[in-house]
């Protein structure tokens, strides 16, 4: 929690993210007493906070899970870059779903040099979501994605458009995978970490870091020096993650002061990205 995370990746820097905006995709709402509170409980001081709510959401938390998905996100972009000008939450209606408004409107708006999501959805690959992808690259704003929480890919599954999976194969965004992460205490040095998976860790099967090859997106130029056949990667298919950091035995507080320890998931990964 709080700064465990910059004295474990990048101890002694003096980057904090000052000046820096950061947009989170959200589909729901959050309490910002919980963001409040988390701050105060990890020394971290008070980020400015600016919801943009789109199709017609109202932005109170829905309480049915996705709001500690929100809060998440937002405490880890504030751990590792506790010094960022804001946090721009652009909030869809999670019961009136239109991503692709909620992507476009981040690069219209185009105030964020970084974009981080921890969502998901059906359909498969999306024209229209690829060209907000492209335009974003064009601006200079990098998406990370969280790639998923479900294992790794089946043949196939990603790009299934009846599989929660878009746009974990995309390549025009950057995919983030979870590890699990040691290190010497509280507030201690980098030991070691491992890909995050709860079957080796708890015996509970299929929760842990998604990723694997894509059936649709040819593999992209920046994936073809590298040997993945070792890995079981494809030289001819999009790879994913393509990177990962901590996703597991995180804290996080919502639901009006709830703390939830043990929190894991690829969903902690991508927003400490945006922030590193």
């Amino acid at each position: 929690m709080g700064n465990d995370f910059r004295a474990a990746y990048v101890p002694g820097a003096t980057q904090t993210g000052a000046g820096q905006n950061i947009a989170l995709v959200q589909f729901d709402g959050y309490l910002a007493s919980d963001i409040t509170e988390y701050e105060s409980l990890n020394a971290l001081p008070n980020v400015a906070l600016t919801n943009i709510l789109l199709n017609g959401f109202t932005g109170f938390p829905t309480f049915t899970g996705g709001e500690v998905e929100v809060s998440l996100d937002l405490e880890m972009v504030i751990s590792m870059a506790p010094g960022i000008n804001q946090v721009l939450v652009y909030e869809g209606d999670p019961f009136n779903f239109f991503p692709n408004v909620v992507l476009n409107r981040i690069a219209v708006d185009n105030a964020a040099r970084q974009v981080s999501s921890s969502w998901g959805w059906t359909g498969g690959p999306n024209a229209t979501s690829d060209q907000i992808f492209k335009e974003m690259i064009l601006q200079g704003q990098t998406y990370f994605n969280a790639t998923g929480d479900n294992d790794a890919f089946l043949p196939g599954e990603v790009d299934n458009p009846g599989f929660t999976g878009f746009p974990s194969s995309d390549p025009y965004i950057t995919q983030v995978g979870a590890t699990t992460l040691t290190t010497t205490g509280p507030g201690g040095a980098y030991v070691s970490e491992t890909v995050w998976n709860w079957g080796i860790e708890f015996g509970v099967d299929g929760i842990g870091s998604s990723g694997g090859v894509s059936s649709f997106y040819g593999i992209p130029f920046w994936q073809t020096n590298i040997n993945l056949i070792a890995d079981g990667g494809s030289t001819t298919f999009r790879n994913t993650p393509d990177v990962a950091l901590v996703g597991d035995n995180v804290l996080v507080i919502a639901d009006g002061g709830v703390l939830f320890p043990g929190t894991g998931g690829t969903s902690c990964a991508a927003p400490l990205w945006a922030g590193f």
